[in-house]
């Protein structure tokens, strides 16, 4: 077996999940291989020798590439060095699409260019769909997570493969733990974080994973919980923390919404966790931040309202761009609007209370978006992504 180097590429939190596990796999085809790139905690843990972390390469929103675009530039330009030195033959490039798809060309460029593999594809099918064209000449296999991105590829004659999607592997003791809990509802036993004999409900606030998502999601969510809370005493609140934000930015947040004019409702009695899964597991509805923890939602079984809300001048841009009628991944991959969404100027603390009330108050609906879950949740097929893309991997090593 060749003891060949190989450059993995994550720019984002969610490209560092899903980056770690393909190098844990591909090490255990072959112990020999070693690995190098950019990434953070999750391929830092797995022995990738990183170069800069996804700290430093976090973008948000169009507006933001502008700030952090010399920074990336310096850092192509290392990487396409370090590759011409290390004489490295593989070149994985996980999601990161403003990133990714300018390395691969300049190192297409090189006189001794690496054959490349894609892993999660540049949203084509939602902005920019003429870029399928340019990725034919530098992307070697294209790697899938969604099932409809296969014809996609296909048709511009890209070599591409569906692996399905990552997160079936990540969430598995979630998942287990979702039948448990589901089993236990169905024989009567309360769920874990249930008290009041059964007749208290859960409601889960996923804000987002970025401080300005958190920003601009938190505060209306939290207020319309408190609306809630007045007509449903019984009703408790749970927040999904980001594990690398301190907790005090949220509770900052909380404290400057103010108090709903009855004065029944106490901001200190909002509990918050920093395992959102678990929190989602045991939750009867949720308002969640559009992004893949809409799809961590479906898989988990809760019924939820998908939120969205940026800058005037991202969403302009985003409109002008965008050409999709749904933006909620879950909506996106069952083809028709299976959870509601509130964007932009249609999220206020009124339409999201709306929203959640009948989520938490009708059963007819609730069981509706459950069994279409169900649906969505085999699209995304079995299981076994990260082997896969491993295992691909090594053959273009061959």
């Amino acid at each position: 077996m060749p003891a060949d180097n190989i450059l993995i590429i994550a720019g984002e939190v969610s490209g560092d999940l899903h980056a770690a596990p393909v190098v844990s796999e591909l090490k255990k085809l072959n112990s020999q291989l070693s690995f190098w790139g950019t990434g953070g905690n999750e391929m830092r843990a797995t022995d990738v020798e990183l170069l800069a972390d996804i700290d430093e390469m976090a973008v948000m929103g169009f507006s933001g590439i502008l700030k952090v675009l010399p920074r990336l530039s310096r850092l192509r330009k290392t990487i396409l060095k370090q590759v011409v030195s290390r004489k490295t033959s593989l070149a994985i490039l996980v999601d990161y699409p403003g990133f990714n798809l300018n390395l691969a060309k300049a190192l297409k460029g090189l006189s001794n260019p690496p054959q490349i593999l894609y892993y999660i594809a540049p949203q084509v099918w939602a902005w920019r769909p003429g870029r399928i064209k340019k990725m034919r000449g530098i992307i070697d296999h294209m790697t899938v997570v969604f099932p409809f991105e296969k014809e996609l590829f296909e048709k511009e004659n890209v070599k591409v493969d569906f692996v399905g999607h990552p997160l079936l592997d990540e969430m598995t003791g979630y998942l287990d733990m979702k039948r448990d809990s589901r089993t236990n509802e169905q024989s009567g036993q309360l769920q874990e974080y249930r008290t009041g004999g059964g007749t208290e409900k859960l409601l889960a606030l996923l804000p987002g994973s970025r401080i300005q998502e958190v920003k601009r999601h938190l505060p209306i969510m939290v207020k319309a919980a408190w609306l809630l809370k007045d007509e449903m005493p019984e009703l408790t609140v749970g927040v999904g923390v980001t594990p690398n934000f301190d907790i005090r930015y949220y509770k900052t947040i909380i404290d400057n919404c103010g108090r709903l004019s009855s004065g029944k409702y106490d901001p200190e009695s909002i509990e918050f966790y920093d395992d959102s899964r678990r929190l989602m597991i045991n939750a009867d509805a949720a308002a969640v931040c559009s992004g893949t923890a809409t799809l961590e939602t479906t898989l988990l079984g809760t019924p939820q309202v998908v939120v969205y809300r940026t800058s005037f001048l991202n969403y302009q841009i985003a409109r002008w761009v965008v050409r999709l009628e749904n933006i909620a991944l879950v909506n996106v991959v069952a083809g028709q609007r299976i959870v509601p969404e509130l964007i932009q100027h249609d999220l206020t603390v009124e339409s999201l209370a709306g929203s959640l009330r009948r989520l938490l108050m009708d059963h007819e609906r609730r069981e509706e978006m459950i069994r279409a879950y169900e649906i969505v949740s085999g699209l995304l097929g079995s299981g076994g992504a990260s082997r896969k893309v491993a295992e691909i991997a090594l053959k273009m090593l061959e």
